[in-house]
């Protein structure tokens, strides 16, 4: 039983780290080549890449991350924990004794 428990715990870990990694962290459209094209790079919070240009025929480049799974969920888990603590702080705010 303990094993089962286990595997199903992994597959809900890789789920969650599926779904953080596609989390856009920035995006930015800029004018390239005298405004002939728009250039749309977009950085996902595992710092993979996309960049789109929007105007020509150049293909979409894909960059992928540069990081190992478990440096991803090192920062999976410090995003998490840093959005929990901002909550309880602004909480903490709102309390007054």
């Amino acid at each position: 039983m303990t094993e089962h428990t286990h595997k199903v715990e992994q597959v809900r870990r890789r789920n969650r780290l599926d779904n953080w990694r596609k989390g856009i962290k920035f995006s930015l459209g800029q004018a390239i080549d005298d405004g002939k094209d728009v250039e749309h790079t977009t950085i996902y919070n595992d710092d993979s890449k996309t960049i789109e240009y929007l105007k020509s025929d150049r293909k979409t480049e894909i960059i992928p991350s540069p990081h190992t799974a478990d440096d991803l969920v090192d920062m999976m888990l410090g995003d998490e924990n840093n959005t929990a603590e901002q909550i309880i702080r602004k909480l903490g705010e709102n309390d007054e004794f």
